[in-house]
């Protein structure tokens, strides 16, 4: 499962760049696709709409918001992943991959299975669990760089220009927060601050992750894309969702790459106040 949903977001972050492709590959946002038949793409991907295939597609057609008709002439070599929707499928449609539906249906039934201690049902709930955090981080971060776009690239421009401090002054916060709530609980006064201080400390290391993931995507983009006018929007959500694919490398790797990452977050954002207000 983890593998099919890799491959969504994959094909979502070729969306996220909005740059031309070819057309042999068929990437669409918030409308409906058609294979006509006699047609041949290589791999048909929607969001927020529906694929309607009616000829060959070599490789995957994938569907997030919508739903995927396939009718009796549709051939599809590879996999068939619809979140959000259904698969309808003619009698005379060749599907020589796996076919892979998550929606209310099939969360109900997965619910079911890990009542009965199946862990196939516990998979996908964990995935489906994951998923939801990564969108909420994934608004979070949109609306900071829709409506804080300036103090959002000073944190990006800070961690590129001091990255051993930031690590430094990241890694220093990381071990002060024990302590510092430690403190904070010996007092009736501290005590009342606490979800203050929270509530700032996760405002912070949030806000720092995506700084990290807005670098990570410009230095991507700018690596593949020669002539590319900067959109911290673009650059956020295509670093992001990079980030959150490297979290699922297996042996604790894709852990160590999301904490190195909130560790230059959070020093990159400590140094951005520290300047600013020395500045002042």
């Amino acid at each position: 499962m983890r593998a099919k949903l890799t491959v969504i977001f994959t094909l979502a972050l070729l969306l996220l760049l909005s740059m031309p492709v070819e057309a042999k590959h068929i990437f669409m946002a918030g409308r409906d696709v058609t294979v006509e038949q006699g047609q041949t793409v290589e791999n048909v991907a929607v969001v927020g709409g529906q694929a309607t295939i009616n000829g060959l597609v070599e490789q995957n057609v994938i569907v997030v918001g919508g739903s995927a008709v396939l009718t009796n002439n549709a051939v599809v070599r590879g996999n068939v992943i619809v979140v959000g929707g259904i698969v309808v499928k003619g009698s005379g449609s060749l599907i020589f991959g796996d076919v892979t539906e998550v929606n209310s249906t099939t969360l109900a039934d997965s619910i079911n299975a890990a009542m009965r201690g199946e862990l196939e049902g516990w998979s996908l709930i964990l995935n489906v669990i994951s998923l939801c955090f990564f969108a909420i981080i994934l608004i979070i971060a949109l609306i900071m760089a829709l409506l804080m776009p300036r103090s959002l690239d000073a944190v990006v421009s800070t961690i590129r220009t001091y990255t051993l401090k930031s690590f430094f002054w990241g890694f220093l916060a990381t071990l002060m927060i024990v302590p510092f709530f430690m403190l904070l609980a010996i007092s009736v006064i501290g005590i009342l601050l606490i979800p203050l201080a929270f509530t700032a400390l996760l405002l912070a290391a949030i806000i720092g992750f995506t700084a990290f993931g807005s670098l990570l995507g410009n230095i991507i983009i700018t690596k593949i894309f020669r002539g590319y006018q900067k959109s911290i929007v673009k650059e956020t959500l295509v670093g992001l969702c990079l980030l959150w694919l490297l979290g699922w490398i297996p042996f604790c790797i894709g852990m160590l790459i999301k904490t190195l990452a909130i560790t230059f977050g959070l020093g990159g954002v400590v140094l951005a106040l520290t300047s600013r207000k020395t500045r002042q």
